[in-house]
């Protein structure tokens, strides 16, 4: 593999428009450029994941979502915190807040503690940030805040009757296919971690799946590509791989929304890739779109897109 920088997404600890699933569609690798395809293809089915603006808008005003964030000031936290501060009820947790961010519930979830566990009652979905989010930290970093916090966060969920948990999971799972061939990376392909922060996401996806078998809840997997700090715009990306798996701010938003407003109609377990519709990427976005209807909309490629991001 060539020598990483970090970055992928530093959400972890630190880090509407759901577009209407197209009818029938067959997609066993997703192509970015032909994107528009789908776009075009809308109908009323019932049976449709996606859900358009009007319909998204009268359900928020109906039957607001209480959403409980972890990691609710790292980048991905408070970018999610931006964009749904007027849309859902959000119950925020973060080890470390700043002093003058009283919205913030301190916790360390690495102690399984009654103090937090109460916050996840009356919650239905919670978003699983938290954890450290450096690439290349040592396992005696991770094991604290990467697998204990995270079994605690999965099984105070669980308890608490929690409908939805939607997982931070990394491009670094698959991490090794780098240097392996030029494929297309699908989720059902056989995991590859290139270290031991991926192999913490994937033991929180391996968790996530006997969770969904176990309890009467829905577990939702992104393995997120390449988020910068602040604007992420594609010119700061430092080479053609974090290009091809870049997530911008926009299609970000768009990923989560999707993963928290998707109708899977039975608790499952879902995995999917998250990047945006990046000139060239290998990564597959078939079951993102077919699952969740995740239709991104930024190309790191595309000059026309880097003034929106």
């Amino acid at each position: 593999m060539a020598a990483k920088e970090p970055s992928d997404h530093h959400e972890p600890g630190d880090e509407v428009d759901g577009a209407r699933e197209p009818e029938d569609i067959v997609l066993p690798v997703f192509d970015p450029d032909e994107l528009e395809s789908f776009e075009d293809d809308e109908d009323d089915d019932e049976d449709d994941v996606a859900i358009d603006d009007d319909a998204l808008s009268e359900l928020i005003e109906a039957e607001p979502r209480t959403v409980l964030i972890t990691g609710a000031c790292g980048n991905i936290g408070r970018k999610l915190r931006d964009a749904w501060v007027d849309i859902y009820d959000l119950v925020l947790i973060d080890k470390a807040p700043a002093e003058d961010d009283l919205d913030v519930i301190v916790a360390d979830l690495e102690k399984f503690d009654n103090d937090w566990i109460t916050h996840f009652h009356g919650v239905d979905t919670v978003v699983h940030l938290a954890a450290i989010g450096d690439e290349f930290a040592p396992w005696e970093a991770l094991i604290g805040p990467n697998l204990d916090a995270l079994a605690n966060v999965f099984h105070a969920a669980a308890l608490a009757g929690v409908e939805r948990i939607i997982f931070a999971s990394s491009n670094h799972v698959m991490g090794d296919y780098e240097r392996m061939d030029d494929g297309p990376i699908t989720v059902d392909m056989q995991p590859m971690p290139d270290g031991p922060y991926a192999v913490t996401k994937l033991v929180g996806e391996r968790l996530g799946q006997s969770l969904a078998r176990a309890f009467d809840l829905t577990f939702i997997a992104l393995r997120l590509g390449w988020i910068q700090e602040g604007k992420n715009r594609p010119e700061t990306l430092p080479h053609d791989w974090a290009r091809k798996m870049w997530l911008s701010n926009a299609d970000l938003i768009r990923l989560f929304d999707c993963a928290v407003e998707a109708e899977i109609e039975e608790p499952s377990f879902v995995v999917v890739n998250g990047v945006s519709r990046n000139h060239g990427t290998r990564w597959d976005l078939s079951d993102a779109a077919e699952l969740l209807g995740y239709l991104p909309a930024d190309n790191a490629f595309d000059e026309s897109h880097r003034s929106s991001c």
